[in-house]
């Protein structure tokens, strides 16, 4: 009978010890989780934020378009804000005039608009997120022709 007993106490040692590694696996499971919800809803605010400086950024245009550019090329890592930026209430944007066509899309054929890029990146470093827009304004309303995400390998 003694030996039955040390028997089921080992057992229910062993069971004990599998319940712990299994409640400490879900704990951590949990734990990671968490973590991955938390960056997901940084990283939202992040692009709501670089949504909402590019709306500043196409205001600018309106009120105060600038003038053509020589070399028009994208900002360069536009997620290190190297270059000149202008800063919004919500993160910083660039503006590009890039000339005039009268092949623009959303636009009928042959009516003259200028043609502007927009990239914006939001305020929050991390993570950081930029937004880039291409709008044709033909005096009167602005269009939006091209809208893309910049990643930090672009």
């Amino acid at each position: 009978m003694t030996r039955e007993r040390g028997v089921v106490l080992l057992l229910a040692l062993v069971l004990s010890l599998l319940l712990g590694v299994l409640s400490t696996s879900a704990l951590r499971a949990a734990a990671v989780e968490t973590q991955m919800v938390g960056l997901f809803k940084e990283g939202q605010l992040a692009f709501e934020q670089a949504e909402a400086t590019l709306a500043v950024g196409k205001q600018s245009i309106v009120q105060a378009p600038p003038p053509p550019c020589e070399v028009c090329l994208p900002p360069e890592q536009p997620h290190r804000l190297a270059g000149a930026w202008q800063a919004g209430p919500e993160g910083f944007f660039q503006v590009q005039n890039l000339g005039t066509t009268q092949r623009a899309v959303a636009i009928p054929m042959g009516r003259p608009v200028t043609v502007f890029r927009v990239t914006a990146v939001s305020q929050r470093s991390h993570p950081r997120q930029a937004v880039e827009a291409v709008y044709a304004n033909d005096g009167g309303e602005l269009v939006r022709m091209a809208w893309r995400q910049r990643f930090r390998g672009d």
